[in-house]
């Protein structure tokens, strides 16, 4: 994984920027704007918060995601997270080819093995 570029820390109302290659630190005190810029970040960051707890999912599961985290943010919990979306496991593809045509499973593996999946 690369390694960040930028850091960013948050103490109390005041958000520390630390960028990496330079060294330098920037403080912002969300304080100290003014009160019709503070109004505005309010549905602004609950719209990222919400948005971001639906990223790269659709349809219902996109729904439930973002109820899960407006339902923990309502706890006073601000940590909550949508559960992360089901993985599938070398074992699960192979029992869906299993279930497959052999025309099918021929493909299916055809596929697999072209990104470098084998489930022979």
């Amino acid at each position: 994984m690369a390694k960040r570029k930028l850091e960013k820390e948050i103490n109390g109302s005041v958000v520390t920027f630390k960028e990496v290659i330079t060294g330098k630190t920037l403080s912002y005190d969300f304080a100290k704007l003014p009160k019709e810029i503070q109004s505005k970040f309010g549905p602004f960051g609950l719209g990222h918060k919400l948005g971001d707890s639906a990223a790269g999912r659709k349809g219902q599961e996109a729904v439930d995601a973002i109820s899960k985290v407006w339902k923990g943010l309502m706890e006073s919990n601000w940590s909550v997270r949508a559960p992360a979306a089901p993985k599938l496991s070398k074992k699960d593809l192979v029992d869906k080819i299993s279930g497959m045509s052999e025309k099918e499973a021929k493909a299916a593996k055809d596929l697999l093995s072209k990104l470098g999946i084998a489930v022979d």
